[in-house]
């Protein structure tokens, strides 16, 4: 089984959003996917196998499936095209259980992912997501199981250290808090918590930003270039239209091997 760790979302080694891919030769069990998983310990690992007409696709976290995510997409995409598994103008169709998802790359290496976008409303914070941060957000929203906090500028973002247990018993997917940036180049920066499912502090987080992209799309336009300001950093770009939301950024190969027979 081919296996690589790639950085996405990040233009050099190091940074962006490490991810597992691992591309399937043979049909593999859900058990053996999460323990692999596990093994890797990447914040998250794409599963990808051939299909006729694309590519299936899932994702684990060290402790759980999750049914959707950005980054981890974006890795097994460059790791297609970067093995000759397809052709580099070639667009990919990504199947997950949540349903089509594709990806294109542009001359430059640029990476572009179409996602639903996470639609959400205003609402009072939920009382134990709001202890777990010990400061109050200037506005929140929910999207489904996601929050948002926003703040009043981004040093608050840069100082928010969570109780992730507090966080973790509140039940949230994840916290993501968000200001409007202070970084020549970009518009906003943000920060992604999900220790429910063994992130505490995600990297780059694409799926947090189908839910940004919407959030701000009133004050700030459909199109936003995001900094996500974790330990290691990474950068991306959103595109709001008709209910989707495309995701660009750049990728870089770390390790690349494989894994021997699981069945032995």
């Amino acid at each position: 089984m081919r296996t690589y760790i790639i950085a996405a979302f990040a233009s050099e080694f190091f940074r962006g959003n490490p991810a597992g891919v691992c591309i399937l030769d043979d049909p593999l069990d859900s058990l053996s996917m999460q323990l692999v998983a596990r093994e890797l310990r990447q914040p998250e690992t794409a599963f990808v196998a051939k299909m006729e007409d694309g590519w299936s696709i899932r994702w684990f976290s060290p402790e759980t499936e999750v049914d959707l995510c950005g980054h981890a997409t974006l890795a097994a995409a460059s790791a297609l095209w970067d093995q000759g598994l397809v052709d580099e103008d070639q667009a990919i169709t990504f199947f997950a259980a949540i349903g089509r998802l594709s990806a294109v790359r542009t001359a430059n290496g640029f990476v572009w992912l179409d996602f639903p976008a996470l639609l959400g409303k205003y609402q009072s914070p939920d009382p134990t997501v709001l202890e777990s941060v010990n400061l109050a957000p200037v506005r929140s929203a929910k999207h489904a199981d996601r929050w948002i906090f926003e703040f009043e500028d981004a040093d608050s973002v840069r100082a928010l250290n969570p109780d992730f247990e507090k966080l973790r018993r509140s039940g949230a997917r994840s916290l993501i808090v968000t200001a409007v940036s202070d970084m020549p180049g970009y518009d906003i920066v943000s920060r992604n918590f999900a220790p429910i499912v063994g992130v505490n502090e995600d990297q780059v987080t694409g799926v947090a930003h189908t839910c940004l992209a919407p959030y701000w799309a009133d004050r700030l336009g459909p199109e936003l270039r995001c900094w996500q300001a974790s330990s290691r950093g990474g950068a991306m770009m959103t595109r709001l239209a008709e209910g989707r939301v495309a995701l660009g950024g750049l990728a870089v190969m770390e390790f690349a091997g494989s894994m021997l027979n699981l069945a032995r």
